[in-house]
């Protein structure tokens, strides 16, 4: 498909897939699972690109499509959305590059996923043409391989980071995945990234933590797989079903300084590369607790003195 500009987008209307064949630059974890939703909605997917030689070979294969490499001549005259998947350091090169060869057109979008970068980190591949929309489009879930694809992006926060019609368009792209969009402003990307790190991988920490016990006590993975990991899929189920922090349970929720006393000597016989993060675990719940007035202030000072001991 050839356009001198495409087809014009009405922003209050649903985006109409066929309309917006796509194209990948950068075939890694968001950008193969980014293609195949995509394409699952119907959207073209025209071309694949970027990244190992070998990721975009075996993604252009199962989206029946064509590899394309540097310098992407032309890429514009076929793909109206292209997705820039590539490492946040790796953003701007590869817009550059795409303004020396890809002669994108009015009408066309330009899409990045980086929670950090602001969208318009790509307006050089718009090459000084009006009408290239730029948006950033942050999907807010861990992505641990490239074998994901429509059903991952259920009920999932899409930030959305852009001026005008593409922070529109970037809503109807989510609504269509089945997503809810939430707008970012640029100054306040970084933090709610941060907030997202921080939830993640620290439940990642934690079962790594837990795991660090269950080896120290000879423990098999069942104490793992039937004792810990349906105990964090409880807790998390808690917070959604009761709230914090009426969720919260354990000694620190019920003021109990001597079980944590207990824990925190043990721990500093047995285990002390876990004591910081047991204390600083405990202390965000203790602070959960003051805000809510669950515990009197002495019941406080003497969790406070456990955990300082």
């Amino acid at each position: 498909m050839t356009a001198a500009t495409w087809p014009a987008w009405i922003p209050s209307q649903e985006i109409t897939p066929p309309q917006w064949p796509v194209a990948c630059l950068g075939p890694g974890r968001v950008g193969s699972a980014l293609s195949r939703a995509l394409a699952g909605l119907g959207f073209p997917i025209v071309a694949v690109g970027g990244g190992s030689a070998a990721a975009a070979d075996r993604l252009a294969r199962e989206l029946e499509t064509e590899v394309v490499v540097e310098p992407y001549s032309g890429l514009g005259e076929r793909a109206r959305l292209v997705l820039i998947t590539t490492p946040d350091r790796s953003l701007t090169d590869v817009a550059r590059g795409l303004a020396r060869s890809a002669d994108m057109k009015q009408g066309a979008c330009l899409v990045q996923t980086s929670a950090t970068e602001p969208a318009e980190i790509l307006r050089p591949a718009a090459g000084g043409r009006d009408g290239v929309l730029c948006l950033s489009f942050h999907p807010l879930k861990p992505f641990p391989d490239r074998e994901r694809g429509l059903p991952y992006f259920k009920e999932i926060i899409i930030g959305i980071e852009g001026d005008g019609d593409a922070r529109l368009l970037g809503h109807s792209l989510a609504r269509l995945l089945h997503g809810y969009p939430l707008d970012v402003s640029t100054c306040d990307k970084a933090v709610y990234h941060a907030v997202g790190v921080m939830a993640f991988t620290g439940v990642m920490a934690l079962a790594w933590a837990a795991e660090q016990v269950a080896r120290g006590l000879e423990l098999d993975q069942t104490f793992i797989d039937r004792g810990i990991l349906p105990s964090m899929s409880a807790a998390a189920e808690a917070v959604k079903t009761l709230g914090l922090p009426e969720g919260l349970t354990g000694p620190i929720s019920r003021g109990d300084a001597e079980v944590v006393s207990r824990h925190m000597m043990m721990l500093s016989e047995r285990f002390p590369e876990l004591v910081p993060i047991y204390r600083e675990v405990a202390l965000l719940n203790l602070r959960m607790v003051e805000e809510g007035g669950r515990l009197g202030e002495e019941a406080m000072e003497r969790l406070r003195q456990a955990l300082n001991t």
